[in-house]
């Protein structure tokens, strides 16, 4: 009933709290609804079930690293703020080059 109206998340375990991709939500339940057809010629195979479910985790990895990368990019932009707003003196201190690298050598 859920999934023939749309309501996907009516039927995912409330534990989850949200933290999973809804496209692989509805491979797996698509696949689910057609493993239990009550003649096993609409059935699908064990082989296609499998490969739904690996297109499914894909997904949902996809989906994590890409969360991951928004984080990165959150915290990056945020220590670049705080090094923004250190005193000038304590940054020029902390990347002083020493002069007698800098300069060359006579051999």
């Amino acid at each position: 009933m859920h999934i023939e109206s749309g309501d996907i998340q009516g039927i995912i375990d409330p534990a989850l709290h949200g933290d999973y991709d809804l496209q692989s939500m509805w491979k797996i339940a698509e696949k689910a609804l057609m493993c239990v057809q009550p003649h096993g010629h609409m059935r699908p195979s064990i082989s296609e079930v499998v490969k739904e479910i690996q297109d499914a985790i894909a997904i949902e990895r996809e989906a994590e690293s890409i969360s991951e990368d928004e984080n990165m990019t959150r915290n990056s932009v945020h220590s670049s703020i705080n090094m923004g707003s250190m005193d000038l003196a304590a940054a020029e201190n902390y990347l002083a080059i020493d002069d007698s690298i800098a300069r060359p050598k006579a051999r």
